[in-house]
């Protein structure tokens, strides 16, 4: 019993020392993911499908946006807009440095 009791403490801690928090506004990230454009001429926006979130890509421009899209991409950009401010759905921002 003990011997349980003890696997699942250091297990739990492990999980607690794993976890990293959100990234809010104004943080400098890098992620990697799908690039897709959405929306319709002229307001297409490019999005990062990341895991289970979505991020939309600003300062891009149409050239890289349609060579990189359904690519995979890794970017580093500052967080613009994150998820939890962003609410209603929204996705967040990511204001992009590098991308390949």
């Amino acid at each position: 019993m003990r011997a349980l009791l003890l696997a699942l403490c250091l297990s739990v801690s492990s999980l607690l020392a794993c976890a990293q928090p959100a990234p809010q506004a104004g943080d400098v990230i890098t992620l990697e993911g799908r690039l897709v454009l959405k929306g319709n001429e002229p307001f297409v926006v490019a999005v990062l499908e990341s895991g289970e979130r979505q991020w939309d890509l600003r300062g891009l421009t149409r050239q890289q946006m349609q060579d990189l899209q359904s690519r995979t991409v890794t970017v580093t950009g500052t967080v613009a807009r994150s998820a939890s401010e962003a609410g209603g759905g929204m996705p967040a921002q990511l204001q992009v440095q590098s991308i390949r």
